[in-house]
């Protein structure tokens, strides 16, 4: 792993168990219709009770570098992991997910893990993501008899953005710069029976600048996991075209999803 996440995260209320503005998809647990099926739409919207805070937790178990706990929606349909590690009496998120609300899009660095957007798809409240072999961002399906993955919205992080765009992660001058003709960055949906078996990869292009493309995710796409739909649980890995031989991938692995929806069989 490049870094350790760390920096300070507000207290607020979350579920956590340790066992825009778009007509398409409305937020707040919504159900809507796909054809004949019913579709809900993951939200976090109304957990947060103050302006650029974090979900938090001060429960979980040790897990290498990290505590861990898993957190589920309102609505009990997903749960997600959550790493945190506590210095000094506070408590900072270091991988898995965790949902924010905060809007900041000019500063670089791993304390900044907002969306390059300023806000959710769909409202205010997203989830953002690192991802790596330390803390490993996964979305568990617990009602796999009644509903299956249709996707998300996902966008890129102001950190892997404008390490992307600029050359710029905040802290040191060990990333590429801004990317050139050939340069990719790619996260990558793994679908997974309860077994551990694999059904299958999809793969997101969050920078894609080969065959003369110039493109930085800067808004909210849509992730289709139609070919993963019927997958117990989604692992995300992330692959960039700035890979050092021995350090890994240098670009920030990190990313944004909002609006996960899950479609009746």
């Amino acid at each position: 792993m490049k870094k350790l996440s760390l920096f300070l995260l507000v207290s607020i209320f979350a579920f956590c168990g340790c066992s825009d503005d778009n007509d398409e998809t409305k937020g707040g647990d919504d159900e809507t219709k796909g054809g004949d099926k019913k579709e809900i739409v993951i939200s976090f919207e109304n957990l947060l009770t103050e302006a650029e805070s974090e979900f938090k937790t001060t429960e979980g178990e040790v897990d290498g570098y990290y505590t861990k706990c898993n957190f589920k929606d309102p609505q009990n349909l997903i749960e997600l992991p959550h790493y945190y590690s506590s210095y000094q009496g506070s408590t900072s998120f270091g991988g898995g997910f965790t949902y924010t609300n905060c809007t900041n899009i000019t500063t670089a660095g791993y304390s900044n893990i907002s969306a390059i957007t300023g806000k959710g798809k769909n409202g205010k409240t997203y989830l953002t993501s690192n991802t790596n072999s330390y803390t490993p961002a996964q979305i568990t399906n617990l009602n796999t008899e009644k509903y299956e993955l249709k996707g998300a919205w996902v966008t890129n992080t102001t950190y892997a953005y404008l390490a992307i765009k600029d050359g710029n992660d905040g802290s040191s001058s060990m990333v590429k710069g801004p990317f050139t003709n050939g340069d990719w960055f790619t996260l990558t949906a793994v679908g997974y029976k309860a077994d551990g078996s694999v059904i299958g990869r999809i793969d997101f292009y969050l920078a894609d600048f080969r065959d003369n493309k110039q493109k930085i995710v800067n808004t909210w796409e849509w992730f289709d996991w139609s070919n993963i739909s019927n997958a117990d649980y989604i692992k995300f890995e992330m692959n960039s075209s700035d890979t050092d031989p021995e350090l890994g991938m240098m670009t920030p692995s990190y990313f944004c999803l909002d609006g996960i929806t899950l479609i009746e069989k």
